[in-house]
């Protein structure tokens, strides 16, 4: 336990990096995974899934409480609800497992194709912020950041989209499973304390850090071995 503890005010979202992961939630390396860091988000928004503790209660034969007991709840999952006013077409073809339409030399990512069936490709998430107020830097100066990180994410469905007299908002909806211990040594270390291990099953994690976010790019790179 801390004997120190770290003050900060979360405010907006200034970056968000999608990382692609195989079916057992370990980052995918070299050419045949993505990574894509985008601003184009709106918002993100957490919605803890929990299953209610049991409940016993009881009443004697004259109807006096016997028993009155309930089981603490049960943290099953995060949903993640995201929105996006820009469309990185490689990132939404992983996210919402579709098939990325490309064209040319260099190839080109122009869209994506939406088929029926079960979403099935995985991806981590991760979410800077800024710190607002005196809180901003550290005492020596250094600008701190919130990390927010969802490692193991997937089930992404589509949401709604419109096309009116105005900008098309595009939707997703998002579920998580635990974290590996892999994401943490490749993508996760950066950004957290040094010698951190996961507990694997943990589904967000939440960290200050002056370490600066990675750089916003619309062409989707690789993720180093």
């Amino acid at each position: 336990m801390a004997t120190v503890s770290t003050c900060a005010t979360p405010i907006k979202g200034t970056h968000m990096r999608v990382i692609e992961l195989d079916t057992c939630g370990v980052p995918i390396t070299g050419a045949s995974g993505l990574v894509v860091v985008s601003r184009g988000f709106v918002q993100v928004q957490m919605e803890p899934q929990y299953e209610d503790g049991t409940e016993f209660f009881e009443r004697t034969a004259s109807g006096l409480p016997c028993v009155n007991q309930k089981d603490d709840p049960t943290l099953k999952r995060m949903n993640l609800n995201s929105q996006f006013c820009e469309i990185n077409t490689s990132a939404v073809a992983l996210m919402i497992s579709a098939r990325e339409l490309t064209t040319g030399t260099p190839t080109t990512g122009t869209g994506f194709a939406v088929s029926e069936g079960n979403p099935d490709r995985r991806y981590s998430l991760e979410v800077w912020q800024e710190v607002a107020g005196a809180g901003a830097c550290d005492p020596s100066g250094e600008q701190r950041f919130i990390y927010n990180a969802w490692p193991n994410v997937g089930a992404t469905q589509l949401g709604s989209y419109m096309i009116e007299n105005g900008r098309s908002t595009l939707e997703t909806t998002s579920e998580s499973r635990a974290a590996t211990a892999q994401w943490l040594a490749l993508v996760g270390a950066d950004y957290l304390p040094a010698g951190l291990e996961l507990d694997l099953d943990e589904h967000w994690l939440w960290n200050v850090t002056t370490t600066e976010p990675p750089t916003i790019a619309c062409n989707p790179t690789t993720l180093a071995a």
